[in-house]
C-alpha cells in the first residue's frame, strides 16, 4: 500500500469491535470479519481488475494511522494479484462497485508477525472501512508495458519498442483513457523499470509524465533523476528545483540540487 499518513484525524469513543457487535457481523473461514455500511449496485468486483476504493485504516480502538479520504486520493490494485495484504484482497472480493464496509483482520491477514514500520506493531488487528468507487479492467501501466516490452516481462531490459510505446499513450490520452485506470504512477513505475539499463528511454516516459502532471512534485523528482542518470546534470537540477518548488519539504530534492552544483 502507499506510504502511511497520520495526518488523518479520527474521532471515536467507540471502538471498531464494539461498532461491529451492533452490525449484522459476517465471518469468513479465514477469520475476517466484515459488516456493510453501504450497499451498491455496480457490478462485482473481479480477480485482476483493477480496483479504485477509499479506504481508512485504522486499530480497534479507533485510532487511524492511514486513510486516502485524507489525502484525497482513491487508491488502485490490481484485485488478487498480491499487490496489499490477504486481508484487503479478500475483503474486496466480496464486494461491489459502489459498497463500502468495514473489515477487521486478524494480524495473520494484515502484516503479520512482522508488522508494517514504525506505524503497525508486530501481531496487530486492523480495521479497515473500505468503499469501492470503481473498476477497470486494466490499467494503463499494463497496457503500455505489453506495447514497450516485446519479450517476457522478466526480461523486459532489452528489446525496448519506446516510439510505438509512446504512440500508444498519446492514443490511449487522445480517448480520454476510457478503458484504463490511470494515474501519475503509471509511466513513472514504467521508468523506473529501464531506468537501470535503459536511460534515455526511461526520460522519455518521465518527460510524459510531467507533462500529463505538471503539478506534482513527485513526477519531476522522477525526470530530474532520469537525466542526472544520462549525464544531463543542468536539466536535472531544473527539474529537481521545480520538485522542490512544488513540495518545499523534499528533503531529497534540495540535497540533490547541491550535490549536482558543486560537480
Amino acid at each position: 500500500m502507499k506510504t502511511l499518513s497520520l495526518t488523518f484525524t479520527f474521532v471515536a469513543l467507540v471502538s471498531f469491535s464494539v461498532l461491529a457487535q451492533n452490525n449484522d457481523t459476517l465471518v469468513t473461514p479465514s477469520g475476517l470479519n466484515y459488516f456493510y455500511t453501504q450497499l451498491g449496485n455496480g457490478e462485482e468486483t473481479k480477480d485482476g481488475w483493477v480496483i479504485i476504493a477509499h479506504y481508512i485504516g485504522s486499530f480497534p480502538d479507533g485510532k487511524v494511522f492511514d486513510s486516502s479520504r485524507d489525502r484525497d486520493q482513491p487508491f488502485a490494485f490490481s484485485l488478487n494479484e498480491g499487490q496489499v495484504i490477504k486481508g484487503m484482497d479478500e475483503g474486496v472480493s466480496l464486494l461491489k462497485v459502489g459498497d463500502r464496509a468495514v473489515f477487521i483482520m486478524p494480524s495473520e491477514l494484515a502484516y503479520g508477525e512482522k508488522g508494517a514500520g514504525e506505524f503497525i506493531p508486530p501481531n496487530s488487528t486492523l480495521v479497515f472501512d473500505v468503499e469501492v468507487l470503481d473498476m477497470k479492467e486494466n490499467s494503463l501501466y499494463k497496457e503500455l508495458s505489453n506495447v514497450l516490452f516485446t519479450i517476457a516481462p522478466e526480461q523486459k531490459d532489452s528489446s525496448l519498442h519506446i516510439e510505438e510505446m509512446v504512440d500508444a499513450y498519446k492514443s490511449m490520452k487522445k480517448e480520454g483513457f476510457s478503458t484504463v485506470y490511470h494515474d501519475e504512477s503509471d509511466l513513472n513505475r514504467l521508468g523506473y523499470d529501464i531506468l537501470e539499463n535503459n536511460p534515455k528511454d526511461a526520460v522519455k516516459i518521465f518527460e510524459l509524465n510531467a507533462k500529463a502532471y505538471p503539478e506534482s512534485s513527485n513526477v519531476y523528482d522522477s525526470l530530474a533523476e532520469g537525466y542526472m542518470k544520462i549525464g544531463k546534470n543542468k536539466l536535472a537540477i531544473k527539474n529537481y528545483e521545480k520538485s522542490l518548488q512544488l513540495d518545499p519539504d523534499n528533503l531529497n530534492a534540495a540535497e540533490l540540487i547541491e550535490k549536482l552544483k558543486t560537480k
